[in-house]
């Protein structure tokens, strides 16, 4: 039987672009999840996932014929029958718009992937203490890695849905010679129907809306400190604030923010002053108690930074003080080779002010992870 050569104008400019600014926006923003200091790249590319799949939505009410969610086909039995003919029949005559299994899968990608983007939005106020919901972070920093396991969840569950929806498409061009890979493309698909239409209004809210989408991801990515990506974490200026303590704590090495470690691990740290790796620090008993009390203060217990609820989390029953043996520190560096730290620039794990530049403010934010360039081993 010949393949039917008809062809029928199914999906709209606006449709395909966004469609395609969906896919590249996803993978890319899957990619860069794998980044620490791609951190703003992967929240700005979000916002254009999130923006184009709430057009889904939208389109589904007001777009075309098609687009529309009134034309998708949702009944069981329908989904049965075209899996049957699909076997059944090679070269069978296709529907103009959503069979059943696209229908069910755009719709499910569509709300799979908006559920997966407000956790990572929420997620990144948090966690990170980063954008419009940094406010979130006081009350709910437990919750971010339950948070975090659903948006990792969605995020391959969205993988593995696309991947499967790729294989039908490559089985209908090449198998069933329905040339679907065009479809997306030309806008034309191989079937019987009535050519849609769109409306100058459906065409300027659109490409306004669209346009709108984008400024707003280039604008999170390109402005320092806008509103979507502001930390409610502060430098501090440990100097001003205790210069006892800036001038003890950093003359033989980084200068640690007091919020690294609990309580109990600073007190031990201190009650250990004579013998402070290798070295006795032979400081005297007064100013040994009021850096301890500046850091006690200031400790893990009371910071909702991420690291200090971690590590609180991790050392609230020990009073262990070499934060690079928590297994906290060692997950998030288990990525980076035994070499970066034996360079002639970072030398040892401890001198964290190597890659993390704000280091002795108080600050380790993932964006501002740099790694040292052009260095030797030592």
């Amino acid at each position: 039987m010949e393949q039917i050569q008809n062809k029928t104008y199914v999906w709209s400019f606006l449709g395909r672009i966004s469609h395609w600014l969906l896919v590249v926006s996803f993978f890319s923003c899957f990619v860069t999840s794998f980044y620490e200091n791609m951190l703003t790249l992967h929240i700005s590319l979000g916002i254009v996932v999130f923006g184009m799949l709430l057009m889904k939505i939208v389109w589904g009410l007001i777009g075309p014929k098609y687009a529309r969610w009134s034309d998708f086909r949702f009944a069981l039995k329908d989904l049965k029958f075209y899996f049957i003919q699909k076997i059944k029949d090679r070269y069978r005559q296709i529907q103009p718009g959503h069979n059943p299994a696209s229908s069910w899968f755009a719709f499910l990608v569509t709300w799979f992937g908006i559920v997966c983007c407000i956790s990572g939005f929420v997620l990144y106020g948090i966690q990170e203490g980063n954008g419009l919901l940094s406010f979130l972070n006081d009350k709910y920093i437990s919750y971010a890695n339950g948070l975090d396991n659903i948006h990792i969840f969605l995020a391959y569950l969205l993988l593995i849905m696309i991947a499967t929806h790729i294989t039908g498409v490559l089985i209908e061009q090449f198998y069933h010679k329905t040339n679907m890979v065009m479809a997306m493309i030309s806008g034309y698909k191989r079937a019987k129907g009535e050519d849609i239409t769109t409306t100058f209004r459906m065409k300027l809210l659109g490409s306004l809306y669209i346009l709108l989408t984008l400024v707003v991801a280039y604008y999170t990515y390109l402005v320092p400190e806008n509103i979507f990506t502001k930390s409610k974490f502060q430098p501090v200026d440990y100097k001003a604030l205790d210069a006892d303590f800036h001038f003890e704590c950093s003359d033989c090495h980084n200068l640690f923010p007091p919020y690294l470690l609990p309580s109990a691990s600073w007190k031990k740290m201190f009650k250990d002053q004579h013998e402070h790796y290798g070295e006795d620090l032979e400081l005297d008993e007064s100013l040994v108690k009021k850096i301890e009390n500046f850091m006690v203060t200031r400790s893990a217990e009371f910071s909702t930074q991420e690291s200090a609820y971690e590590i609180n989390k991790e050392l609230k029953n020990s009073s262990e003080y070499t934060i690079t043996k928590t297994n906290y520190w060692k997950i998030i560096h288990k990525d980076i080779k035994k070499d970066i730290f034996e360079n002639n620039i970072v030398e040892r794990k401890s001198n964290c002010v190597a890659c993390h530049k704000d280091f002795e403010k108080g600050i380790i934010y993932d964006i501002n992870i740099t790694y040292p360039q052009n260095v030797t081993k030592n």
